[in-house]
């Protein structure tokens, strides 16, 4: 099995104000991805599981995908 790109998008509450996301992840499935996602955005943010939501989990190639370190992982920088 191969690694997919994913970007997923969505919201999180913190602090009382509702603040829009949009990552790509690296990952073998949706739900990995999405599991990834909760673990950086709790980390990094201090947010709770339960104020992300998801709204939007798109499987994208490699060549689209904006973050750097993402292009280097697939080899195309």
């Amino acid at each position: 099995m191969s690694a997919k790109v994913f970007r997923i998008q969505g919201t999180y509450i913190r602090l009382n104000r509702r603040l829009k996301f949009s990552r790509e992840i690296r990952a073998i499935t949706k739900e990995q991805a999405c599991e990834q996602l909760y673990t950086q955005i709790g980390s990094f943010h201090r947010v709770k599981r339960q104020k992300i939501t998801i709204d939007q989990v798109t499987e994208i190639p490699p060549e689209e995908a904006k973050t750097l370190i993402i292009r280097r992982l697939a080899g195309i920088e």
